[in-house]
């Protein structure tokens, strides 16, 4: 339950601690107090459109933090376990929200700062409001599967309601993907014909060539070779000549010989130049190997002009599947992979098109079996509601009342192939009509409690604020909405905004809203009423404003009756 509101900085609230209690809440005040301030606060706090113009005129930003008791809410418990938000034992939970004026929404659980999807997803199980705009969804048909569904879903006696509800709607949107697969298929067939033309053209251009990665660069070094043939033979006969057979100068190698052997009788008598002799040495050793290589070099160089234009060919042949495949031999190969890849499923079309229909045929078997299952539980879950909200409405100074849900059929979605409508008879001897078209504002409330005060039995929103559910009800009528409200306060907290006496009297705390303004601002200001402000502030309501001897008594009266 909600133990604690704190709000700062919103809309006429400059700074407020509220602590709710167990039981049926009311709250009540003069016409423009701020009863709707405290309401959207609660709304904001849970995850509602948090709009900047809720921030206090002059403040850049606006908090607002609402405390729960949870321990006994076995889904919150869960939930917050599973997020990591559990709190230790006998601690409370706590949500936090600030508006900012640049438009940022920052969001809090026990201190932590969250996503507003997950926020939303646990204050959602906490508290539910209803004002008379959530009465109109009565007056909405197609509200009305919504209402059924969640009755069935905290319905002890259909356990499986809601899982049914998820796999099919699970099913559905296979159902819609393979669908839109099929229809891209088969709306795309001709194009596919054509590319499959054009890929297997390309295909076997490619294929023809069969080029090999780094063969382009094999190839343009070959070719460097072959064009180069008679000047490299040249250079490497000139350099041979040099180093090793020269006919008109002495060959580097005779000469290193010569030095080698002057240093050789050098070294016999100065041993200190034994390390200048090896290095020569080696030398020599180095440039015979050298001119050696050389020669076996110039021996394999030939001009060979036949190879040379096959060179070319080949490089030319590569260098057209370049300016269309891709910069390189792995481009190319890498592209070509992927027309076979494209073609093998264009060449498989018959064979996927048949397996889309065998599976859409799979899961749309699937999908009518859990439609039929959850059109039953439906069905179930509408005979004991129409039981159940005869039996609330006549408690609710509706007796001759007769409620009934019908389920049709009609096309298939997410949700099931079934059209729901509430029907009723409000009066004896009247047939049974649409509820949109003979209810009136003070029964369409009567009829929206009747569901709340079902819903509250089961379900586990653990807080429940009606916002006026009293509009349009009058006379004995209102007294049997009181008597609800606080049946209803049994099971779960109830706050209530409302400006009847009857109901006001009934409740089980009561809290007083009202406005005051110094020199330069307004204010609104919510205190808790002992039992004399009890009087005074329903004999005020009685009284309309001007509390009166009468007024009092018969506040006292009212009080005297219920407590």
């Amino acid at each position: 339950m909600l133990v604690k509101l704190f709000v700062q900085n919103f809309a006429l609230i400059d700074k407020l601690e509220l602590d709710f209690l167990r039981g049926f809440n009311v709250l009540t005040g003069e016409t423009g107090a701020g009863k709707s301030i405290i309401i959207d606060a609660v709304g904001t706090v849970t995850g509602s459109q948090g709009l900047t113009e809720f921030i206090r005129s002059g403040e850049k930003k606006a908090i607002v933090e609402a405390v729960f008791e949870v321990e006994n809410n076995s889904r919150i418990m869960g939930m917050l376990e599973q997020f990591g938000f559990l709190p230790e034992q006998g601690e409370a939970l706590i949500l936090t929200r600030e508006l900012v004026k640049s438009g940022k929404n920052i969001c809090r659980i026990n201190g932590r700062i969250v996503n507003l999807s997950l926020y939303r997803e646990i204050a959602g199980n906490l508290i539910d409001i209803y004002g008379q705009h959530h009465q109109q969804s009565l007056l909405d048909q197609q509200k009305h599967i919504d209402l059924l569904d969640e009755y069935g879903e905290n319905n002890l006696s259909l356990s499986d309601f809601h899982e049914i509800k998820d796999e099919l709607a699970a099913c559905y949107g296979q159902l819609l993907t393979l669908r839109a697969q099929l229809r891209q298929l088969e709306d795309s067939e001709k194009e596919k014909v054509r590319m499959a033309d054009m890929y297997r053209y390309q295909l076997e251009e490619i294929d023809n060539c069969s080029p090999v990665a780094g063969e382009d660069q094999a190839l343009d070094e070959e070719k460097n070779i072959l064009a180069n043939a008679e000047r490299l033979t040249s250079l490497a006969s000139e350099a041979y000549a040099l180093l090793y057979e020269s006919d008109s100068t002495r060959p580097a190698a005779e000469l290193l010989h010569a030095a080698l052997n002057s240093l050789r009788e050098l070294a016999v008598v100065d041993s200190s130049l034994n390390g200048v002799y090896e290095m020569l040495e080696s030398a020599v050793y180095q440039v015979e190997e050298a001119a050696r290589d050389i020669k076996t070099y110039s021996a394999k160089l030939e001009s060979d002009p036949v190879r040379l234009d096959e060179i070319e060919s080949r490089l030319n042949r590569i260098n057209l599947l370049k300016k269309k495949y891709g910069d390189s031999i792995n481009e190319i190969l890498e592209y070509r992979n992927q027309v076979a890849a494209s073609l093998a499923v264009i060449d498989n079309y018959d064979d996927e098109v048949s397996s889309l229909r065998t599976e859409i045929e799979s899961i749309g078997s699937k999908y009518r079996g859990l439609a039929e299952r959850l059109t039953a539980a439906r069905k179930q879950a509408a005979k004991d509601l129409r039981t159940c909200i005869t039996a609330e409405l006549r408690e609710l100074n509706m007796p001759h009342v007769t409620f009934d849900v019908k389920i049709a059929s009609r096309e298939p979605l997410s949700n099931g192939q079934d059209n729901v409508e509430f029907l009723i008879s409000p009066n004896k001897g009247e047939p049974l009509k649409p509820l949109a078209k003979i209810v009136s504002g003070g029964e369409v409330s009567r009829i929206m409690l009747a569901f709340r005060s079902i819903l509250a039995k089961t379900g586990p929103v653990g807080t429940l604020i009606f916002d006026e559910i009293d509009a349009g009800i009058g006379g004995n009528a209102l007294h049997a909405t009181a008597a609800k409200l606080s049946a209803v306060g049994k099971d779960r907290q109830v706050i209530c905004v409302t400006h009847s006496p009857q109901i006001a009297g009934i409740a089980d705390h009561h809290f007083n809203i009202n406005k005051v303004t110094d020199q330069t601002r307004t204010f609104t200001r919510v205190s808790k009423l002992d039992i004399q402000g009890r009087v005074e502030e329903l004999a005020r309501m009685l009284s309309g404003g001007k509390i009166t001897s009468v007024s009092r008594e018969h506040a006292e009266e009212i009080l005297k009756q219920n407590f």
